[in-house]
């Protein structure tokens, strides 16, 4: 029995404007070509799988997505996603209803699991092991409804030890099961000492599991870290995001891994595959800098971001527009620095400048700061501004 292991798709995720689709299917071929040239059982997609919940929009990518799937399920490979802290349970609920998008095979070889559950996958040769799912920690997921927190601490502390129920429970059914067969763990899970921003996070942020608690399985796929990490040894990991998701993953590697059982468990290492993710480039300009020759070093393909130092008096505003011109990915607007702009008192008041000189890139970046990446209404929010700023311009 073979799996693949993957996470963090993002699907329909964008980057300060600029369009990831065609990365993400790229990336969705490359990793379903892996699973033909490996004679892949199971594809197992560790949550994060679907950003986009505007129906026009979603139903582009899911039909993309669908097209490059469904020859595959018709060949037997079977497809476990679940649900990550940016995937929507309603989503999931919809695209388990309606697998049908991805062809007839889709009905037994195509699951989308947002609360926990414990599954027997099966070959077409007969050989079988029991996977466990657990989706990100959410109240609906973990039947946690009912409960009233006292913060988010409260609530995280208490997801956190739903989940570690839900753990210990499978752990005595899979005992007391006299079948013999390897089980794998899926789960969209933030493990204790794992850390962003050079900060460890905490229940104030996240919900944090103790490593301890993460049973001895043959194996445990992880979702939620894009950076691929191994957990103490090769069979537990986070295998990261398909693709680089903003700028400080810039230079990461990508991976899939590749997972081998027989009846009493791995039959090897589990093997990372190298992904080819898109290149991304950071370019500085100053006073004086050729930005056209700066430009021809960026590829047409690669992602974009630039920043821009303007001395005390100048005009960001026309080494954007060229910017704009002359780079096809990006991403909008620039980063503007206002050089030598530091009040006497020591507070540092480029913003205020900004404010002055590019009021469209503050409104910009003022708006995206306060809607979170995942709320729904996020790309909606950003199109109105971009609508009311140039309905400005023209007045």
């Amino acid at each position: 029995m073979k799996i693949v292991h993957t996470s963090d798709w993002h699907l329909g995720a964008e980057l300060r404007h600029v369009s990831r689709l065609e990365d993400q299917m790229e990336r969705v071929e490359e990793i379903l070509s892996i699973c033909d040239e490996r004679d892949a059982d199971v594809l197992l997609i560790a949550g994060d799988f679907l950003n986009e919940t505007r129906p026009r929009r979603m139903e582009t990518v899911l039909r993309r997505f669908a097209a490059l799937l469904k020859p595959r399920l018709e060949r037997g490979l079977q497809v476990v996603v679940v649900a990550g802290n940016h995937d929507h349970d309603w989503v999931f609920q919809l695209l388990h209803t309606a697998r049908e998008l991805f062809g007839e095979a889709a009905g037994t070889r195509m699951r989308f699991v947002w609360k926990p559950e414990l599954l027997v996958i099966e070959n077409s040769r007969g050989e079988r092991f029991r996977l466990v799912c657990l989706p990100y920690p959410r109240q609906p997921a973990y039947d946690l409804e009912a409960i009233q927190f006292k913060n988010a601490a409260d609530r995280n502390h208490q997801l956190g030890d739903a989940v570690k129920q839900r753990i210990l429970g499978y752990e005595t059914t899979i005992r007391e099961d006299p079948e013999q067969m390897p089980t794998v763990l899926m789960a969209h899970l933030l493990i204790q000492g794992m850390v962003a921003h050079d900060h460890e996070l905490s229940e104030e942020a996240d919900v944090p599991i103790p490593r301890s608690y993460l049973p001895n399985f043959a194996y445990t796929a992880l979702g939620h870290v894009h950076l691929p990490t191994e957990l103490g040894s090769a069979a537990t990991r986070y295998c990261g995001s398909m693709e680089r998701m903003d700028f400080g993953e810039i230079g990461q590697e990508r991976q899939v891994v590749l997972v081998e059982l027989d009846s009493t468990g791995r039959v090897r290492d589990p093997e990372a595959i190298a992904l080819h993710p898109t290149e991304f480039i950071e370019l500085e300009w100053h006073e004086g800098d050729d930005l056209v020759e700066m430009a021809r070093a960026v590829p047409p393909e690669a992602i974009c971001r630039l920043i821009i130092n303007v001395p005390r008096g100048g005009n960001p505003q026309a080494v954007q527009a060229q910017a704009k011109q002359l780079i096809a990915r990006l991403c909008w607007p620039p980063e503007v620095r206002w050089e030598g702009d530091t009040a006497s008192d020591g507070e540092d008041r480029s913003s205020l400048a900004l404010e002055r000189a590019d009021w469209q890139g503050s409104v910009r970046a003022y708006v995206a700061e306060q809607v979170a990446d995942d709320d729904a209404l996020r790309a909606r929010l950003l199109e109105a501004v971009e609508e009311l700023i140039a309905a400005e311009a023209n007045s």
